[in-house]
């Protein structure tokens, strides 16, 4: 027993880490089907499956992938086109996201801070429907532990350009590239060099390396792609604290959204001095003001680990500052808080998991649903351009561009589109209205197939879309085979074409 438990004390990371695993995958909390990606990572994953299979890569028609596509060279070498290595990935990285910030919360005046929030911030609905999707979150959250890490470990090193600076720089880069709000991490690391620089370093070398960094990698890859700004971020507060499709407005659930940001507020608020003076805070802090720009899922997932983190070590220090004794004394209103708190979240992941389990879709993937059935046969030609390319090659199968732009001569226009066999789109985002006005004015060339919440699936009349060289191969040798089969074995109509 004994050795049992030291064992235990030892591994136990690791044996909580294959018990989240496990229950994720038979629990059914991640899917397995390509549906609910974030369109960012189904472009990272498919340059790195081609790259893989020496095929054909996609950076040619969908552009140069945000550097996560880095982290999933291990899975595109050993298992390409499988997803749920993709997604396991994932969920280890997530995971040391989260240890890594237990032992940053295990250095608060409350310990029992640390094990509280890892173990809420675990069954949330934000990170479960963040690593389901493989969205910006999880990536963004191991990115800025890692990243107080490797500043640690360059200013124990002497050396002015080793491996350190270099390892800091590569990884400010690949933050950038991933989301806006990750540029929290080099403004606080500038900031860092400014008011506490090393002793033995200047700093002109970090703030000339970070502007270099973060510079050419958005250059790299054109900038920030799929970004709605000025969006609600009690809204979205609300829609990650719900984990589950979200259809319309009326389905939000809007009262833990606004209790959710009216604690941010008020922790913003009375731990200002913490969240200047420790690293890791200021970057997650301004990780959340630079969000209200642009709130999305990712920037809930930071929201909700600050106010999980440091919400936690404040309501602790409240219940202990009543001076009561015994445990509901010490830990009465913690525990009342918890109670709500991970009842509420796993209220939600099992709605999540209905949703996987009842194969219930979100508006667009609704629209790529649709858009397989029209891709199913493979002896039929199909060549589409969808607003969601990645998302839509991931899911078809098949042949799948960006939109083509608007033209306002309509010759021009129509003899693009005789390239395409089908278009997918959302024609009441600002974006596509050009497009939908000049498919307007093309009578007769385009028959739209189905009208969906996310968009119109429109088909192309008189495409001049052939097969590809791969499958008439395939035709080809389908028809030399039922030209061999023996005339005992054939049907009667076989038997007098014969």
């Amino acid at each position: 027993m004994e050795t049992i438990k030291t064992y235990l004390e030892k591994y136990w990371g690791l044996v909580a880490l294959g018990i989240w695993i496990t229950a994720a995958i038979f629990i059914d909390l991640i899917r397995l089907s390509p549906f609910a990606l974030d369109e960012q990572a189904a472009k990272g994953l498919l340059l790195t499956w081609t790259v893989a299979d020496n095929i054909i890569n996609p950076i040619v028609i969908f552009g140069v992938p945000d550097f996560r596509a880095l982290l999933y060279i291990p899975i595109g070498t050993y298992w390409p086109g499988n997803l749920l290595a993709a997604k396991l990935l994932l969920l280890v990285l997530g995971f040391l996201a989260v240890t890594m910030l237990y032992h940053w919360a295990k250095k608060f005046p409350h310990g029992d801070t640390a094990i509280i929030a890892s173990a809420l911030l675990l069954i949330s609905p934000s990170m479960i429907t963040q690593i389901d999707s493989m969205a910006a979150g999880p990536y963004i959250l191991l990115g800025f532990v890692l990243g107080v890490w490797l500043d640690n470990a360059y200013r124990k090193n002497p050396n002015y350009f080793g491996g350190w600076y270099f390892s800091q720089m590569l990884w400010i880069a690949i933050l950038t590239t991933i989301h806006p709000i990750a540029l929290a991490y080099p403004i606080a690391l500038a900031w860092r060099w400014f008011k506490n620089p090393h002793e033995l370093k200047t700093s002109r070398h970090m703030y000339i390396g970070i502007l270099i960094s973060a510079v050419l990698s958005l250059l790299l890859i054109g900038g920030w792609q799929n970004l709605n700004f000025f969006g609600n971020p009690v809204e979205q507060l609300a829609i990650s604290l719900q984990g589950s499709i979200i259809w319309s407005a009326e389905d939000i659930q809007w009262a833990a959204g606004i209790i959710a940001s009216l604690f941010l507020i008020l922790l913003m608020a009375i731990d200002t001095k913490f969240l200047k003076t420790d690293f890791l805070g200021s970057i997650l802090a301004l990780c959340i003001i630079l969000g209200l720009v642009m709130p999305d899922g990712s920037w809930a997932l930071v929201a909700i680990t600050l106010l999980l983190y440091r919400g936690t070590h404040y309501l602790i220090s409240f219940n202990q500052s009543r001076q009561k004794t015994g445990l509901l004394g010490q830990r009465g209103f913690v525990l009342i808080a918890v109670l709500i708190i991970s009842t509420h979240f796993m209220m939600q992941d099992k709605n999540h998991v209905l949703t996987i389990r009842h194969a219930i879709l979100d508006p667009v993937d609704e629209l790529i649903q649709s858009m397989i059935a029209e891709a199913s046969n493979p002896d039929v030609p199909f060549r589409a351009a969808s607003q969601w390319p990645a998302r839509t090659m991931l899911a078809t199968k098949r042949d799948v561009f960006p939109l083509p732009p608007a033209m306002d001569d309509q010759e021009k226009m129509s003899e693009a589109l005789k390239s395409l066999t089908h278009l997918t789109f959302d024609p009441r985002d600002p974006k596509n209205k050009p497009l939908a006005d000049s498919l307007a004015n093309l009578t007769g060339e385009t028959e739209t197939l189905g009208l969906f919440k996310a968009g119109v699936i429109v088909k192309v009349r008189n495409s001049n879309v052939g097969l590809s060289t791969q499958q008439r191969l395939a035709q080809d040798e389908k028809a030399n085979r039922e030209s061999e089969k023996p005339l005992e074995t054939a049907t009667p109509d076989e038997r007098s074409m014969q």
